[in-house]
């Protein structure tokens, strides 16, 4: 399946499309006495990324719940969306919310063979869980590299084709008309070593703070800086911008080579699955697995990846959610 092509048709429709995503009845059927053991899958991300590290936390919890979860590393969020929707033995995902309007777009204005499959995987999409914000990183090494504007004309990482980072960074790029002279679809791992190296003047990174990636020697043994995000008055004010994005601040010394705060943009994520080959087991092993996380989100505040503090759901406001999946839904009620 090829991913979108133009940016410009994408950022006018990507609004719509993604409420569309987020539109349908929510019907379920009456429970059945869960079995004692289950086994589900849950696709991740990269092993230095924030995705991984919540899988694992995740899979050691769900240890303690007769759950026998496996982490499964990916490129990340549109990886999963395809593989989740592929293969029913991997139930779960996590996926940055605009990376599923991203899917969704292709399949609206699709013209080759792929769109009526397309199609189908964004119907079959449904929500498990909100749950965190993940920022935007935009690291550099030239000292004059100060701002966005200054990427004009650099040499720019943007992440796998098949990543969540790729599909922000091209949205960001382009809602802050920032025209690269070069921008290279590698991974995080790969650009941070041409960063060092100084083959590259800047890699784009979406990935919930504190980032493993850097916090490693080869990020900090080169006066490497986060970028600073201002939002400028209008920009704030746009509906797709208001739709997926919010201001965050990466605090001061969350990396070890970071003195200040810096101001940047987050991106919402969601654990979700898909109802394509989804039978009654596997949708009463998603229920069990929706309300043991449910219940437990402050022992993974205390435990897990400091992300995990960040994030609070509303039962009652999710559970009037278009979307939800109703495995999820009745489990929670």
């Amino acid at each position: 399946m090829k991913i979108v092509s133009n940016k410009r048709l994408f950022l006018n429709t990507c609004l719509c499309l993604s409420l569309s995503w987020l539109a349908g009845p929510l019907q379920a059927d009456e429970p059945t006495t869960p079995p004692a053991s289950t086994e589900l899958s849950l696709m991740t991300g990269r092993e230095v990324g924030t995705y991984y590290q919540l899988g694992r936390d995740l899979k050691k919890l769900a240890s303690r719940h007769q759950i026998d979860l496996s982490v499964m590393p990916s490129a990340g969020s549109l990886e999963n969306i395809f593989r989740v929707y592929e293969y029913p033995s991997l139930q779960l995902g996590l996926s940055q919310f605009d990376s599923l309007s991203l899917v969704a777009l292709e399949a609206a204005v699709g013209d080759d063979e792929d769109a009526d499959e397309l199609n189908q995987m964004v119907n079959s999409l449904q929500l498990i869980l909100p749950l965190y914000y993940e920022e935007i990183h935009i690291l550099a090494k030239a000292p004059e590299i100060k701002q966005l504007k200054d990427l004009n004309d650099k040499s720019i990482a943007v992440g796998d084709l098949v990543s969540g980072t790729y599909g922000t960074a091209t949205i960001l790029l382009d809602l802050f008309q920032i025209k690269p002279a070069e921008q290279l679809e590698i991974d995080a791992t790969a650009a941070l070593d041409a960063l060092h190296r100084g083959e590259i003047d800047a890699l784009i990174y979406v990935v919930g703070a504190p980032a493993q990636l850097f916090t490693g020697p080869l990020a900090s043994a080169d006066s490497l800086h986060l970028v600073p995000i201002e939002v400028p008055e209008t920009l704030a004010k746009n509906e797709l911008f208001q739709t997926f994005y919010q201001k965050a601040t990466i605090p001061a010394a969350t990396y070890v080579w970071q003195k200040e705060a810096i101001p940047t943009l987050a991106v919402g994520t969601v654990l979700f699955t898909s109802t394509k080959d989804q039978d009654e087991a596997s949708c009463q092993a998603i229920g069990r697995f929706t309300k043991m996380v449910y219940d437990n989100l402050d022992e993974l505040g205390r435990t897990g990846h400091p992300k995990w503090k960040s994030i609070s759901i509303d039962r009652e406001a999710l559970l009037k959610a278009p979307h939800l999946s109703p495995c999820a839904a009745q489990a929670l009620k």
